[in-house]
């Protein structure tokens, strides 16, 4: 091992340039990837976390009246667990002496919880701090919270008697009108019950300050007989599939409401923009542990001397080739551990500016490392780095110790060549995608389209990199053809450029192909984006374009502001920004007569009849798209006396509702006397309007007729739709910064990949260099040799990524049409293919400066002497 480690060391010290950019190279690739995870984690873990705090369950259902059996329920698909449920006030009192003898300790008020027994463990709605769970046993059992556990001086074992409080009524919504109702005329007698466990700080043990009970449903049921109760659901979603499909699934038979945190980038767009994230981390990946492939099968050739020196004096062919692999394992090795630290710190950066992978400006209070997925994947890439060198490994098998001494080629040609390429090209395109996503689960339902989505990007990269892997011939004939043109030019530097090109085929189909994988990368996020601000311009003209919105009104009538603004014969209706309510979406109260003068209702009167007389409502398309509704639907809502209420689509638009305070395009319009019917809602008075205007009118009309209805500013905002476009075009780029980061990153990985691939060429030819500055040859010339090469790299990468990128480019938009159930339109890359092209050879030519250093700084007598 003395020989091994004194070689392979000497060989990365005595190259340090080939080293650290090897390093580098695998370093960027597993940073990237490392990254891409840890970001992840921490978005999804981070901004759920407000919501888990509430101890709420993944999702609440309400069953209609007179119904409290689950079978329906439980053969929804997406629901994996269902359990009855309800919360009242309840009085408990501990039936074990004061310390003192006294008497009992006092009362405590609490809120009791009422869940079915057998399936509160799984609902994952609350930890215990001490005791166990609920047993479905004769006696009666209670989980009860610190703050009562406290107060009352309860441990688990102890026993309590449990009622429910005397009540002087409560007021409820009935008829549009708040009714009090009566309380039940007596004290219920007590329940004993015993102490099985005590709830954390934390989820349901955080509701009352800790001053909370959980209770078998049919205990609870039993306590709160001849009492009304509203009877609930809570179920946990199954995460594979879709939200959309559960939420559709339930709409139209239940009222309900999801929890954030269970579908938190789970909605469609947030997995489409996840999964693109993901595919990114990995495509950095790939380019990474590509760059080390090469770098040790290229570095064969240069060092093919040392391996025939070494065979001389007597080191076994097992030796040297330890030597190659001690050197991979520590190339692969520090790459490992520098990518590991640099892509924590990455993340880390990334979350301080608000960068995650549900967009920008969402600020996370919280860092953590998911070391399980994060060490899976550097022990992968360290693996496949490894596999990599076994190329070279195998190669000097064949090697011929007096032609190693000469000088000669040291990798020859032929089926194992080929064998081998094919096999490591398929390892990187085919299985590290496979065990990318063993390790990072692809987010949500692996559906159809998904699936086919996934394949069409690995085909795209199959054949990027088995093009570079089995036939870099075709890749470096056509650099040596491009160079011509410019051997008219420069003769001598384009004659040697298209030498050096046609005799380095596997180094130049790497180089180019990497380049080309980056602007493929680049040109179809480019066309993505222009997609995304082509749907919000569609979307604009029907919903913001020509209104105004106007808020901070002091609290204002409806009917008189409305009926002033329509004096102003540019005015089209009037829309309230104040009657709405969460049921289980955004629904929006209109006053109906204000609808009649533009969008749908404008076109079919009788939909302003389905309005006001018939239960109607218009959805949004965003939210029709995402649940699958369409006109004839039925929606069921549950009014605020717990009975439901069933809607019937009517209409699918935008040109209601819309309001940017803030930004939601999932919504419903119903009639506002029905938000006041059943829930109460005051519909009569505003401080939030919206007004529509004609085509092409002065926004300024709004603000002139309001100040003149309030006498005065009062403080009152405008918003014009031109500015809410804006800010849509604006929010579209600044959450699509992390994918210019991403690219950023994988474009300094293929400008690695070039830079190793010449560094090991001005290596390889040191004596040919110095012959060629012996004879006369100008550095300047020697400069241009080197810098051509790239040149035409970077500009044969670049149109064939540029290719690529526009032939794949309306693929992606419809993978995410169909992935994000958006309306994209096709509005084409425009002239950001130039950019890619000129970025390209950009990038080529900043990777060439180093070695045009180490070029121009070779001693001609040495180099001739020594090679």
């Amino acid at each position: 091992m003395g020989l091994v480690r004194t070689v392979a060391s000497r060989s990365l010290i005595s190259r340090p340039g080939r080293t650290l950019f090897s390093i580098l190279g695998i370093a960027l690739g597993v940073a990237t990837v490392v990254a891409v995870v840890v970001l992840d984690h921490n978005t999804i873990l981070g901004l759920s976390q407000p919501f888990q705090r509430r101890g709420e369950p993944d999702l609440e259902l309400a069953l209609p009246a007179g119904r409290e059996d689950l079978i329906d329920l439980e053969q929804i698909e997406g629901v994996s667990l269902a359990a009855r449920y309800f919360q009242n006030d309840a009085v408990v009192r501990s039936t074990r002496a004061g310390a003192d003898g006294a008497g009992d300790p006092a009362p405590a008020r609490v809120r009791l919880v009422a869940l079915d027994a057998a399936a509160a463990p799984q609902l994952a709605v609350y930890s215990l701090a001490a005791g166990r769970d609920l047993a479905t046993g004769a006696e009666p059992e209670v989980l009860i919270g610190t703050g009562l556990a406290e107060e009352l001086s309860l441990e688990p074992g102890d026993s309590v008697a449990l009622s429910r409080p005397r009540r002087t009524g409560r007021k409820v919504c009935v008829d549009g009108v708040l009714v009090e109702r009566e309380g039940p005329p007596d004290q219920p007698l007590e329940t004993t019950c015993r102490v099985a466990g005590i709830l954390t700080r934390e989820r349901l043990g955080r509701r009352s300050r800790g001053m909370v009970v959980l209770v078998d449903f049919e205990l609870g049921r039993r306590i709160f007989r001849g009492a009304h109760v509203q009877t609930m659901v809570w179920g946990r979603r199954d995460p594979t599939v879709d939200v959309e499909r559960l939420e559709s699934s339930l709409a139209h038979a239940y009222s309900y409401q999801l929890n954030r945190a269970a579908v938190l980038g789970q909605a469609a767009d947030e997995r489409a923009f996840r999964t693109g994230v993901r595919m990114a981390g990995l495509l950095a990946l790939v380019l990474g542990l590509y760059v080390i492939f090469h770098t040790l099968s290229m570095s064969l050739r240069e060092r093919t001397g040392e391996v025939g020196t070494l065979h001389a004096l007597g080191a076994t062919r097992t030796q040297i080739a330890r030597v190659f692999f001690t050197e991979a394992v520590l190339l692969a090795g520090g790459g490992i551990l520098l990518g590991l630290t640099g892509g924590i710190g990455l993340a880390r950066l990334l979350l301080a500016f608000g960068i995650t992978t549900l967009g920008t400006g969402k600020h996370v209070g919280l860092f953590v490392v998911p070391w399980g997925a994060v060490l899976a994947l550097a022990g992968v890439g360290f693996l496949v780095a490894l596999i990599g060198s076994v190329y070279p490994l195998v190669t000097l098998r064949g090697t011929s110790t007096v032609g190693a001494l000469r000088g000669e080629g040291a990798a020859p040609r032929g089926r194992g060549h080929v064998g081998f390429h094919l096999l490591y090209a398929l390892l990187l395109a085919l299985i590290l995608p496979a065990l990318y996503f063993v390790i990072v689960p692809v987010v949500g339902e692996l559906t159809a389209e998904l699936v086919s989505t996934l394949l069409a990007a690995a085909g795209l990269l199959s054949l990027v990199v088995i093009l570079s892997l089995i036939m870099p011939s075709i890749l470096s004939a056509v650099c040596a053809a491009t160079t011509r043109p410019f051997t008219l030019l420069w003769p001598l530097a384009g004659s040697l450029t298209a030498r050096a090109i046609r005799c380095a085929p596997a180094r130049i189909g790497v180089s180019a192909s990497a380049l080309a994988l980056v602007c493929t990368g680049f040109v179809g996020l480019r066309g993505l984006t222009g997609s995304l601000r082509g749907e919000v311009e569609v979307w604009a003209a029907e919903a913001v374009r020509d209104k105004v919105w106007v808020r901070h009104m002091p609290g204002t009538d409806f009917a008189t502001l409305a009926a002033h603004l329509q004096r102003y014969p540019d005015v089209l209706g009037v829309e309230k920004g104040n009657a709405r309510i969460h049921a289980p979406f955004l629904i929006m109260g209109a006053a109906v007569e204000e609808l009649g003068g533009y969008g749908p209702c404008a076109e079919d009167p009788r939909l302003l009849r389905a309005l006001e007389e018939q239960h109607g409502m218009i959805l949004s398309r965003r939210l029709a798209a995402d649940l699958a509704y369409e006109v004839g639907d039925s929606i069921r809502l549950t009014r605020a006396d717990g009975r439901l209420e069933t809607f019937r689509v009517v209409a699918v638009s935008d040109a209601y509702g819309h309001y940017p305070f803030p930004d939601e395009r999932m919504y419903g319009i119903v009639a506002d006397h029905h938000l006041a019917e059943y829930y109460c809602v005051d519909v009569d008075t505003v401080n939030e309007v919206a007004v529509r205007l004609s085509a092409g009118a002065d926004p300024g009309i709004v603000e002139a007729a309001i100040l003149d209805f309030h006498r005065g500013p009062h403080e009152i905002g405008f918003r014009t739709g031109a500015e809410v476009l804006a800010h849509h075009r604006f929010d579209i780029g600044r959450d699509f910064v992390l994918f210019d980061v991403l690219i950023v990153l994988t474009a300094a990985l293929a400008g690695l990949g070039v830079l190793n691939g010449q560094l090991l060429a001005a290596l390889e030819r040191t004596k040919e260099l110095g012959v060629l500055e012996a004879l006369g040859t100008s550095r300047r010339q020697l400069a241009g040799m080197v810098l051509l090469e790239a040149a035409v790299v970077g500009l044969v990468g670049g149109l064939l990524g540029v290719g690529l990128g526009l032939l794949s480019t309306p693929h992606v938009v419809d993978a995410l049409r169909t992935l994000a159930s958006l309306d994209l339109p096709w509005t084409g890359v425009g002239g950001w293919a130039w950019v890619a092209l000129v970025g390209s050879v950009t990038v080529a030519l900043l990777s060439a400066l180093y070695p045009v250093w180490r070029t121009t700084r070779v001693d001609a007598v040495r180099a001739v002497r020594t090679g």
